[in-house]
């Protein structure tokens, strides 16, 4: 139900958006709603339904995972691994290879081999009294496994990337990061992982081990809960790496190992003439503020910018401004302790109340 609910809402903000990113989730979501459904049939011994449902069941099993890289890959890369043909292959060949093989192995038992196989394997997890084609459909489901193991490691690995080089450029370029840094997904996907983590033991001691147990209600609340928690996060996130100017990205590329470098006599000059500006025009209450934006008013570009930054105050543009907005905001309180809260945010340079929160409790002195 949680997966049917979750199709219906991507659909529709899918129709609102269409922006490609919105479009691997709807489809990840159409996946985890068809690998529950199939679910939903074994756990209710619907047993003249398993040939077809297990054999579904391969298949989208070795697609969620990869189709949610395709998710986290169209929001943070400039060019999303969906454009690379190798990788759509890798996504795509294991789970139509194993659907193929699964099928055709259940098209060609007889009705007693099917069915031990279903008995013995499925709902017991014992492969040693197996012959023939029973047999082979047991190892073609071990390989199965092992496939979605894999896939479960290189996911992890490549999202995490993608998600910090993503926050650091944002982090890098603008001053107010409201709906833009990937703030939910990094604990989302902790979350993914764990549960990621917990999927794959459970894949690989078998299903069978939660048949008519009280015990399937704990996997089915956790994964219920996630399910909806990815699924809510990715509708509100529509700021990607495609609206970032791609200059702009190359440029904070350059700054990324540079906070350990002794700074440069030119990076100390614009880091000086940096804070007179702000101290002197309290540049960091534009609401709007860009990297771009400052560069320009010190007569400079955002590399040496970035560079004065890292390299003299060990900082990202983000810290930097938002550092300065509190201690302005704090001065705004100490002045007038009654004055409202919303007020304080606005005149300190906030859009937001909940930016203005979270960045007082990072940087509230």
């Amino acid at each position: 139900m949680v997966c049917m609910v979750m199709v219906i809402q991507l659909t529709l903000t899918y129709r609102r958006r269409t922006d490609k990113a919105i479009r691997w989730l709807l489809l990840w979501a159409i996946a985890t709603l068809l690998l529950y459904g199939c679910h939903f049939i074994y756990f209710n011994h619907y047993t003249n339904l398993l040939t077809f449902s297990d054999t579904i069941y391969v298949t989208v099993n070795l697609l969620v995972y990869p189709l949610f890289l395709l998710y986290i890959s169209a929001i943070t890369d400039r060019t999303p691994l969906s454009r690379q043909k190798s990788f759509l292959w890798s996504v795509i060949l294991p789970p139509a290879i194993a659907g193929i093989v699964v099928g055709s192995l259940y098209a060609a038992m007889d009705s007693s081999e099917g069915k031990s196989f279903i008995i013995k394997y499925l709902y017991h997890g014992h492969d040693t009294s197996l012959k023939g084609l029973a047999l082979l459909q047991a190892w073609a489901h071990i390989i199965c496994h092992i496939i979605f193991a894999i896939q479960v490691v290189v996911v992890i690995i490549k999202g995490f990337r993608r998600i910090r080089r993503f926050n650091k450029t944002v982090q890098q370029l603008y001053a107010d990061t409201e709906n833009k840094e990937l703030e939910e997904i990094p604990t989302i996907l902790i979350l993914f992982i764990v549960t990621s983590l917990v999927s794959t033991v459970v894949n690989a001691l078998g299903r069978q081990l939660f048949v008519d147990s009280i015990i399937i209600s704990l996997p089915s609340l956790a994964f219920s809960a996630l399910i909806f928690a990815l699924a809510w996060v990715g509708m509100q996130q529509d700021f990607t790496m495609q609206d970032i100017p791609e200059e702009q990205e190359k440029e904070t590329g350059e700054t990324e190992n540079t906070s350990t470098v002794t700074p440069s006599s030119n990076s100390i000059m614009i880091y000086e003439k940096l804070e007179a500006m702000m101290n002197e025009q309290q540049t960091y209450l534009n609401h709007e503020l860009l990297l771009n934006d400052v560069a320009k008013m010190l007569g400079t570009n955002r590399t040496y910018l970035l560079l004065a930054l890292s390299s003299c105050a060990h900082m990202t543009f983000k810290e930097y401004i938002n550092r300065k907005r509190i201690a302005y905001a704090e001065q705004l309180i100490a002045q007038n302790p009654q004055e409202p809260k919303t007020e304080i945010a606005t005149l300190s340079g906030y859009n937001s109340m909940s930016s203005f929160y979270r960045n007082y409790g990072l940087y509230h002195s």
